[in-house]
């Protein structure tokens, strides 16, 4: 019987992290948490799914994913729409036919509180209308009352995906933030790796989401997850984001690289949207800075129990005018992951004068491990973890970024 990809497996997590949920649209019903912004993540849900499992790599047109959304969701009305302007019934999910193509999907529901509209290219929902959508200037800093907090999850079942984050207190804001796992993976490679890094905008947090990744699914060891947020006041990137999506086939190896605006450099940045589990999808195997304004990810795919295992992978840059570069990039030696076994790789501290605020990772040229994420350590350094699933990775490299903050 032929396998594919079970919807539960790519869909499970919360898109609120997938799209960043521009401030404006917070202002105008608290998107993020109201009804129209959860109607564009669950049909954004299934449209990522509907792209994983197509043989071209591709969303299909838009009066096709409509039907092919609203067959896979219960409950959930889809149409399709020409533009924005053809959103005239309130509470329907449309699927716009300008804005929609191989590599990019537009939606957009209509409730009380505006015109919503799902851009999966910018990575972001909306609010349309005389009061948006507008551009949201950052604040450079430098930061202050700079704060590491955590948080610690329990994972137990075997491809469980589960979306984990921290909140930073009252008058703050996420800067950077990391993870780190009581057991490392297992000789067979079962273990939790990350499915995306990057800050949560509306809702002033840091997000992972993990996978509990164990392709036997006969035994699986429960594990404690513990995610970290560097949160500080005085510097927050401008919104939307810049944002670069790539979609990535069994045995591809693909770049994508978020540059910040002319005239802004980076605080941090992430990645979003693999997907991979038992039955296969797509994973990072870089995530690092590419010079003072510019954030590059890059990541393979395989097909593991299942037929299809193509995906989304995102690159996120968050960016503010300064004139300058801001961040100061301290990488590790090269660290050597072997065949079926665990690597970590550490970082120096920062230059003096310097805090550590955000993490990177490279394994090189190489697409044979996974990586399982960098921790921010109590002295200063950081961090990062890779289990070589597929064969041995010559080197690991972990990097910390470092800036100059107040107190």
């Amino acid at each position: 019987m032929t396998k594919r990809r079970t919807i539960p497996a790519l869909v499970a997590l919360v898109v609120v992290g997938l799209l960043a949920l521009a401030p404006g649209a917070c202002a105008r019903g608290g998107a993020g948490h109201n009804s129209p912004t959860k109607k564009l993540e669950d049909a954004f849900k299934i449209a990522l799914y509907v792209r994983s499992v197509s043989k071209d790599g591709c969303y299909p047109p838009a009066p096709q994913l409509a039907k092919a959304i609203s067959r896979r969701k219960k409950g959930l009305n889809v149409l399709a729409a020409t533009g924005p302007g053809g959103v005239h019934r309130p509470d329907i999910v449309y699927v716009l036919r300008h804005g929609t193509t191989c590599n990019h999907v537009m939606m957009a529901l209509r409730a009380s509180s505006g015109l919503y509209i799902l851009n999966s290219a910018q990575g972001t929902i909306r609010v349309q209308g005389r009061r948006g959508p507008r551009v949201v200037p950052g604040k450079p800093g430098p930061p202050r009352g700079v704060r590491l907090l955590s948080k610690t999850f329990k994972m137990s079942a075997p491809d469980q995906l589960t979306r984990l984050e921290v909140f930073c207190p009252g008058g703050s804001a996420p800067i950077g933030g990391g993870m780190s796992v009581n057991i490392p993976p297992g000789p067979d490679g079962e273990g939790v790796y990350p499915h995306s890094y990057e800050r949560l905008g509306a809702q002033l947090g840091f997000h992972i989401s993990e996978v509990l990744y164990d392709a036997s699914h006969s035994s699986t060891t429960p594990r404690n997850v513990t995610v970290q947020a560097v949160c500080a006041r005085g510097q927050i990137p401008q919104n939307p984001t810049p944002h670069k999506t790539v979609f990535i086939q069994p045995g591809q190896t693909k770049s994508a690289t978020a540059r910040c605006p002319k005239g802004q450099v980076l605080i941090m940045g992430g990645f979003q949207r693999t997907d991979f589990a038992s039955d296969g999808g797509n994973y990072v195997t870089e995530s690092h800075a590419d010079g003072p304004s510019a954030w590059k990810v890059t990541g393979s795919a395989f097909l593991g129990s299942g037929t299809t295992g193509g995906g989304e992978l995102t690159a996120v840059a968050y960016c503010v005018k300064h004139r300058g570069p801001i961040l100061t990039e301290v990488p590790s030696m090269p660290v050597a992951v072997p065949a079926g076994g665990n690597a970590m790789a550490t970082t120096p501290a920062c230059p003096a004068g310097l805090t550590l605020t955000s993490v990177g990772f490279s394994l090189g040229d190489s697409r044979n491990a996974f990586y399982a994420g960098s921790s921010i350590n109590s002295n200063g350094t950081t961090t990062a973890s890779a289990f070589g699933y597929f064969g041995a990775v010559p080197g690991l490299t972990a990097f910390a970024y470092c800036q100059r903050t107040n107190g």
